[in-house]
């Protein structure tokens, strides 16, 4: 089956990073390419003259930011597609992921009309909560996918997060680093003092456990990789998950962070986990963020 990519543009800054992104990112060599600019008029109640002629300029303007991003691409898609939607740019865009179908949605972290909100705007945010498919936010400028962090949980959403990457035509260069992150139960503030060292040992034991557990779906996840890649480094780290992606997404040699939409247990804010959400947010790296086929 052939791979649909959309990628959502506005002209701004980080959606030109988005489109260099995807010009250099490693796709199957028929993968189609549609490119999508979502343009939300003002509304008026007056049908006069200078109205139309500003919906004219302002449709003219999105369609030049789309065939700007279609000339930057078209060397390698020479099929790739240009589409100017109205509406919200958050509904617009997952609507044409859902209608298209995509399976891949590509977006710059801010711009796109949306307020800016730490790392990530709210269009961005509003996408990867609600779209259909894995969607890949671009932060910062253009390099070669050297190394790849996958974050992994034993959930079926990160096991999802690992295969999708895998599927890709990764180079043989390429170095996948799977992170396995085990969460500390929290120390109960209301223990007798008498009964922290009984406390401690267990939850000591809790946290041997769910390592032990989380093993295994580090090894599957590394034999999606095996024979394909330079290398799979496998490491299982005890702390916060967000705070442990965080870190080692800021190592040297991470290009890209793969996470899956929700884990296991922990708050789900919407449509998205607050792991995933904490991550996009904080890391400064582009983050592919993948559910599990429907």
């Amino acid at each position: 089956m052939t791979m649909r990519v959309l990628l959502a543009t506005d002209g701004s800054e980080d959606a030109k990073a988005a489109t260099a992104w995807l010009g250099g990112l490693p796709l199957p060599a028929d993968a189609r390419v549609r490119v999508i600019t979502a343009l939300a008029l003002p509304p008026s109640p007056l049908d006069i003259a200078p109205v139309r002629e500003l919906y004219a300029r302002l449709r003219h303007e999105a369609r030049a930011h789309a065939d700007d991003a279609r000339a930057a691409l078209r060397a390698r898609f020479p099929g790739i597609e240009v589409e100017v939607v109205d509406g919200d740019p958050r509904a617009a865009i997952v609507r044409a992921a859902e209608s298209w179908p995509a399976d891949l949605v590509v977006t710059g972290a801010r711009g796109l009309g949306g307020i800016k909100e730490l790392l990530l705007g709210s269009v961005s945010l509003g996408v990867v909560r609600h779209a259909p498919c894995p969607v890949l936010v671009v932060k910062g400028a253009a390099r070669p996918l050297g190394g790849a962090l996958v974050a992994l949980d034993g959930s079926e959403h990160a096991a999802a997060a690992a295969a999708w990457l895998a599927q890709l035509p990764l180079e043989s260069t390429t170095v996948v680093r799977l992170l396995g992150v085990v969460e500390r139960p929290r120390f109960p503030s209301t223990v007798p003092a008498m009964a922290t060292a009984i406390v401690r040992e267990a939850i000591d034991q809790i946290v041997s456990e769910r390592r032990a557990a989380l093993l295994p779906a580090l090894e599957r996840a590394a034999g999606l990789f095996a024979g394909s890649v330079k290398s799979v480094e496998q490491r299982v780290v005890v702390g916060h998950p967000t705070d442990e992606i965080v870190r080692a997404a800021g190592e040297s040699g991470v290009d890209l962070v793969v996470v899956g939409a929700r884990g296991l247990g922990g708050l789900e804010r919407l449509l998205l986990g607050s792991v995933s959400e904490g991550v996009l947010h904080h890391v400064a790296r582009p983050v592919l963020v993948v559910r599990p086929a429907r």
